[in-house]
């Protein structure tokens, strides 16, 4: 009798995503950027993991899908993945661990799931912003909301930062509201 743990591993279409190359960012020394390669095809993937990660975006013409994890750009291409802005090379394993699990989820869910072949709306700061307090109080600890909202895009900030929105009763509708968006991009509130 196989346990579950050994199904799993024998239905895996990826088990690991292996780097080949890495070198400083661009736009931030202190960070690394990569390319990796994926053991097969995953461009029929691609439209799944659209619908599934609201930061995506798919480009059917290349095939490409472009998302980010926290402040690291992801690009994945139908047998490599590059991605900019990793704090190393195990932040950068760690992101690749999280993107089989994706990709396998995609490939194990794909008759439960709408796949979505065009590029979504992206949510900015500014929108973000637009439903904060807007006082700059510093109480997250940011030196304005603009700033709070840019982060909280990021997952710097998770919403209970901002003070404001929890304690006054002002604000439960903006509160309300960002949660909604928040939870609708798998971000933390």
């Amino acid at each position: 009798m196989r346990q579950a743990g050994e199904e799993r591993l024998e239905r895996m279409l990826v088990e690991k995503i292996d780097i080949e190359h890495v070198e400083p960012c661009f736009a931030d020394e202190t960070k690394i950027r990569l390319i990796a390669r994926v053991p097969v095809d995953v461009s029929e993937l691609m439209p799944y993991l659209n619908a599934m990660l609201a930061s995506a975006t798919y480009v059917r013409d290349r095939p490409a899908l472009t998302l980010t994890k926290g402040i690291r750009l992801i690009t994945v291409y139908p047998r490599r993945v590059t991605i900019a802005k990793a704090d190393d090379v195990a932040d950068a394993e760690e992101t690749l661990a999280w993107l089989c699990e994706k990709i396998n989820h995609a490939h194990d869910h794909k008759g439960e799931i709408q796949p979505v072949f065009e590029g979504k709306i992206r949510i900015k700061p500014l929108d973000i912003y637009g439903l904060l307090p807007q006082t700059n109080c510093r109480e997250c600890g940011e030196k304005s909301c603009l700033a709070f909202a840019l982060l909280l895009l990021q997952e710097k900030h998770p919403l209970r930062d901002c003070m404001p929105l929890y304690r006054e009763k002002k604000w439960a509708d903006k509160l309300r509201r960002l949660k909604d968006v928040l939870e609708a991009l798998g971000l933390e509130t």
